[in-house]
């Protein structure tokens, strides 16, 4: 262990030079609420001084560090403006990836233990079932504390208790008696209604299309569902009617699962808080006084307060994974590229992902979305000779259940985990004391705890920060110039700070992402052997809002940057990242969320280490006034 103080300060003051310095410093920024920050918003973005404040800014948290960086360590590299990992998948990968895929039609058994996990709870996370030889399930639980799962509703349609229609009227129900945590910005209870009708047939018939068959899902307002309006979180009069399902609602569909609607994002994506002035939401299910992370916010919530098993979200700076810490729920962000979308695809950033109760939701989830797309923007960048389709080798066995479940007590034998210390013990020290067990428990079931290190790690967020800054302002270009077009001021200040960026740092930025993905892919992957490097997700508690945020949002770059100090190289390296929740802030009972990034296409590995962590962590559900069960009436 390294001696660094776990007070949420850095070991260092500015950027030393030196890769062996963690250098890693809080931003500084005025915070801004409430009415004052429309003034504010508009000084930065439209008044005369903008173009100097906004200079000021970026220079004062230290973006020229990226074009040092450039210059010293990066002369000799190429840019990578496209974080792409092209690898030979084998023949073996190929059968994996087929034979799992017919797991959607029968479902997986990952969660039940069976052995202790020394804290009593024998049952991992309460959703306890029986186990047949083809890794069908038979059984649900029953238990008040569970959160109900995929394969809940689909042992529910295939025992008889009840249908699909009558199900979503419950789902349906508990939205209405939900709306005070602003979840959705498209809701149609017809459209539903008549999904669940053509769902009742076909179960009616014996044939349901897949495990997803009568299951509600929903979608962040990022990508086209049909049916429902498009808004990318901005002001309802942007918002557009959509006719054609993008990939992912389409392969949903497709399954036979029954979109519920679009849930409220933050506008475009700018802020991981949560919080959306066009919507005036979402609340955090756990206390509604507190952010629910975002921009995936209403993904979250619609999770944790139990009205769908799964919602889509999309991760370009946490997006996914910052919620599901914040509001307890399990969150993927696969590889960059692993999940095919036409929305949003001019990002080098984002790449989508699910938010789901448990981590069977999850690895069904990746399963069905991860499929190859011809013709594809990812596709068509890496090819599909060099694209592994998603499996879940060592996760599950050619029955569907789980492998990492034995009678041994260190399943999690030969599986070495990195850790950069300096970095892993820069957060709340609460969320440091919590996090730091959960890596004592990997380490007690088998797993080789490696120290590690990763240079100029300042920088390299920078990089992400000034890259996805670059691009949000260009994609929201027309927006901004368009004055009958009402923004968020945080928006506007966003916009305004992507544009502000020259061409000589984004050069620089794609540059250092080079050099990133040679220190973290080649030598921290693949030559110290590491199968995931573990983190805490947030940099510190869940966020509170600025005083007088509600109906204007809070630009608060500090605060910001804090939750977000644990979310970078994922996005900027096109990694895949899972989040588990491990516990409860002591004072608040709010969620903590660990993170564990893996490298390219080994979603299948951090959820074989995931499921060891969801086993041993106790989970609660939300207040009663803040869940709904849309299964307990059946049982």
């Amino acid at each position: 262990m390294h001696s660094n103080s776990n007070d949420g300060t850095s070991s260092s003051d500015s950027s030393s030079g030196s890769p062996d310095v963690y250098n890693i410093i809080d931003l500084k920024a005025p915070a801004v609420a409430g009415p004052l920050l429309n003034i504010f918003g508009y000084i930065l973005s439209r008044s005369f001084i903008s173009p100097f404040a906004l200079r000021y800014l970026l220079d004062n948290n230290g973006v020229h560090l990226i074009r040092e960086l450039a210059v010293r360590e990066c002369a000799q590299l190429s840019p990578t403006f496209y974080p792409n990992h092209k690898v030979n998948v084998t023949s073996h990968i190929h059968k994996l990836g087929k034979l799992h895929y017919k797991f959607l039609q029968t479902g997986l058994d990952i969660n039940r233990p069976t052995h202790g996990n020394g804290n009593g709870n024998e049952r991992g996370n309460g959703n306890a079932r029986g186990n047949s030889e083809e890794g069908n399930n038979t059984n649900i639980s029953n238990d008040a504390a569970s959160y109900r799962t995929i394969m809940d509703y689909h042992n529910l349609y295939k025992t008889g208790q009840t249908l699909p229609s009558e199900v979503m009227e419950e789902m349906i129900h508990g939205a209405e008696r939900m709306k005070h945590l602003k979840i959705f910005s498209s809701f149609r209870p017809e459209d539903i209604r008549k999904q669940a009708i053509e769902s009742d047939r076909r179960w009616k018939r014996g044939k349901p299309l897949s495990v997803f068959d009568g299951v509600p899902v929903a979608i962040k307002d990022m990508t086209s569902v049909a049916g429902h309006r498009l808004c990318r979180g901005s002001m309802i009069d942007a918002c557009v009617e959509v006719q054609k399902d993008d990939v992912p609602a389409k392969r949903l569909r497709d399954a036979g699962a029954i979109h519920v609607g679009m849930t409220v994002m933050t506008e475009g994506g700018v802020t991981p808080l949560g919080y959306n002035m066009h919507w005036d939401g979402p609340f955090n299910p756990y206390d509604i006084d507190y952010y629910p992370g975002g921009s995936s916010s209403g993904s979250a919530v619609a999770v944790a307060s139990g009205l769908v098993p799964m919602a889509m979200g999309f991760d370009g700076g946490g997006s996914v994974r910052i919620p599901a810490s914040a509001s307890g729920t399990m969150g993927l962000a696969v590889t960059h590229g692993r999940i095919p979308y036409r929305d949003a695809s001019s990002s080098t950033m984002v790449k989508a992902g699910p938010l789901a109760a448990t981590l069977e939701d999850v690895a069904l989830t990746h399963l069905l979305l991860g499929q190859f797309e011809p013709g594809s923007q990812y596709s068509n960048l890496i090819g599909q000779e060099y694209i592994p389709p998603p499996h879940l080798n060592e996760v599950v066995d050619r029955t569907g259940r789980s492998t990492s479940i034995q009678k041994s007590s260190t399943p999690l034998k030969g599986t070495r985990i990195g850790v950069f210390w300096d970095h892993f013990q820069h957060t709340d020290p609460e969320i440091y004391k919590t996090s730091f067990k959960a890596v004592k428990h990997m380490e007690q079931l088998g797993a080789e705890i490696i120290d590690i290190t990763i240079p100029y790690l300042r920088e390299i967020h920078l990089s992400h920060g000034i890259t996805i800054l670059s691009e949000f302002g260009v994609i929201w270009e027309r927006e901004f110039y368009d004055s009958s077009h009402i923004l968020e001021a945080n928006t506007l200040i966003t916009i305004a700070l992507g544009r502000m960026l020259t061409a000589a740092e984004i050069f620089s930025a794609a540059k250092v992402r080079t050099y990133a993905m040679k220190k973290v892919c080649e030598e921290i992957f693949q030559d110290l052997n590491i199968d995931a490097i573990a983190s805490p997700m947030l940099g510190g508690t869940v966020p509170k809002p600025g005083a007088g945020y509600r109906g204007y949002g809070e630009s608060d770059n500090a605060k910001v940057y804090k939750t977000m100090r644990f979310v970078p190289l994922a996005n900027f390296l096109g990694l895949p990242a899972l989040v588990v929740p491990i516990g409860y802030e002591r004072k608040t009972r709010l969620p903590i969320g660990f993170q564990l990034m893996g490298d390219a296409w080994a979603e299948h590995t951090l959820l074989k280490i995931g499921i060891h962590l969801e086993q041993a962590s106790v989970r609660r559900l939300p207040p009663s006034e803040n869940y709904h069960d849309n299964l307990g009436k059946f049982l």
